[in-house]
């Protein structure tokens, strides 16, 4: 028995590849939604402790970092998706002519 693995290679469409950026969004709007909920628990935390903001600015550092990312993942993810969606348009009426 060999321990070889065969890889047969797969040709995939645009369609295809558009269907999986609009997944990829999805799970980055899903993380931007749970920022959001972090952000809200977060803000709570100075009256919660009776400590100064100041005391939970590492925390704030990293979830703004967190926030900026998961809003640019979801621009470049949505712009490719679109961009995908509409080449695959243009191909397929091609084919019908």
């Amino acid at each position: 028995m060999s321990n070889q693995i065969n890889l047969i290679p797969k040709t995939y469409s645009i369609g295809d590849m558009a269907e999986v950026y609009g997944e990829m969004r999805e799970r980055a709007e899903s993380i931007g939604y749970m920022v959001d909920m972090l952000w809200k628990e977060i803000n709570k935390l100075p009256e919660l402790t009776d400590r100064e903001k100041i005391y939970f600015q590492s925390v704030t550092t990293c979830l703004n970092a967190l926030e900026q990312l998961s809003y640019d993942n979801i621009d470049k993810l949505s712009s490719n998706e679109e961009r995908l969606n509409e080449e695959w348009e243009i191909n397929k009426k091609a084919v019908a002519l």
